[in-house]
C-alpha cells in the first residue's frame, strides 16, 4: 500500500507519518492489502490567521476495481482528526470490500424447466434427439 502525505497552510509534525503507519494503515491492511492501493492524506489549517477548531484532515483511499473513497474531519487536535478519519475510512472500505465479495445483489430466477419444455414443444424433440414425451 502506498502512502502520500500532503500539508497546506501548516507544517506537518514529525510524528505524523509514524502515527499514520501505526494507527491508520494496519486496519486498512487487514481489510484490503494490495500493492496497487494507495492512501492520500491531506492535512491543512482551514483558517491559518485565526485560532480555534480548524485542524482538518482529508483521507482518500484508492483500491483497484473500486471508486476512490474520501473522508474528512475537522477538529482542534490534528491527531484526533486523523483518528476520526481513520475510523470512518475503515467503515467505508469494509463496506466496499463486502460489496465486491458478494455474488449478486438480486439473484435472477431462471427456471430450467420452462426453457427445456419450450424447446421440446417447438422442435418436437428433446435436446438429446429423442421424441418429446411431456
Amino acid at each position: 500500500m502506498k502512502l502520500q502525505i500532503h500539508s497546506q497552510h501548516i507544517e506537518a509534525p514529525r510524528d505524523v507519518a509514524s502515527f499514520i503507519e501505526k494507527h491508520v494503515m494496519p486496519p486498512l491492511r487487514r481489510l484490503h492489502d494490495s500493492p496497487a492501493s494507495e492512501l492520500l492524506v491531506f492535512i491543512e489549517d482551514t483558517q491559518p490567521a485565526k485560532g480555534g477548531v480548524d485542524q482538518a484532515c482529508k483521507m482518500t483511499f484508492r483500491m483497484p476495481g473500486s471508486r476512490a473513497m474520501r473522508v474528512e474531519s475537522v477538529n482542534d487536535d490534528l491527531h484526533a482528526s486523523l483518528l476520526d478519519c481513520a475510523q470512518r475510512l475503515k467503515r467505508l472500505v469494509q463496506r466496499q470490500v463486502m460489496k465486491q465479495r458478494s455474488t449478486s445483489r438480486s439473484p435472477q430466477h431462471k427456471p430450467l424447466g420452462r426453457t427445456w419444455r419450450a424447446r421440446t414443444t417447438i422442435a418436437g424433440m428433446t435436446p438429446d434427439g429423442e421424441p418429446a414425451t411431456l
